[in-house]
């Protein structure tokens, strides 16, 4: 009900997003961090306006199986499998994944008013286009990025070792997965913002979990708790 103006009633997921200019403002003891305005009546309301980690890479570079790790390891957010919510409906080419996107962003919002941010952990997460371009993106105060990527003889052979029903070993798809992660690689450093790398190749999942709970340690960092 986030979206919903408590004064107008209207359904509105792009409210102006302002950080009083006195800093976090204060509501029944809690510390609230910005202010989303209606822009169809001007009401204003305070809410937790925290970071969102996305953690992404092509299929077979270890997210499920670090998430997996890391369950139960990692308290200080919400740490959540993006494959939970995609529907038959999200595949649409014309507007499908945009929708997708928006409704982690939607949901990672109001998992964030409870006081933890949220780590989604999907493939295209990692693509910051897919995320800064959000209308829903306006409610987090930053975004930090983490692709998992392998190198492309090591990532042929785990999808080609994947079940079959996976379809990991049809041509079309060990192409499209080589690309992605080739992509990332060479380019994820460069997008805005940059996208930070783990090379999974030699890895256990042990280390490569340490290391992913090690980077969201830093993202979450006090000095990484500003407004953009």
């Amino acid at each position: 009900m986030f979206n919903v103006c408590a004064s107008c009633g209207e359904y509105r997921v792009d409210k102006t997003v302002t950080v009083p200019s006195g800093g976090p403002v204060q509501l029944q003891s809690e510390t609230l961090s910005a202010l989303a305005v209606c822009p169809t009546c001007g009401h204003s309301h305070p809410f937790l306006r925290l970071p969102l980690l996305l953690v992404g890479g092509a299929s077979a570079t270890g997210k499920t199986a670090i998430l997996r790790n890391l369950t139960g390891r990692f308290s200080s957010a919400v740490l959540l499998e993006a494959d939970l919510l995609w529907l038959a409906q999200f595949q649409d080419p014309t507007d499908g994944p945009r929708e997708f996107f928006e409704t982690w962003l939607r949901l990672a919002k109001n998992i964030g008013q409870s006081g933890r941010p949220a780590v989604l952990f999907g493939a295209g997460l990692a693509v910051p286009e897919n995320i800064e371009s959000c209308l829903e993106r306006r409610y987090f105060s930053r975004t930090h990025y983490l692709a998992l990527v392998c190198n492309q003889v090591a990532l042929r052979r785990r999808l080609l070792a994947r079940p079959d029903w996976r379809m990991s070993g049809q041509q079309q798809q060990l192409t499209e997965q080589l690309d992605f992660n080739r992509w990332l690689q060479t380019e994820g450093p460069t997008q805005t913002p940059a996208v930070s790398i783990l090379d999974t190749t030699c890895a256990t999942v042990e280390d490569s979990a340490n290391e992913v709970r090690e980077w969201m340690k830093r993202a979450l960092a006090p000095k990484q708790l500003g407004t953009n």
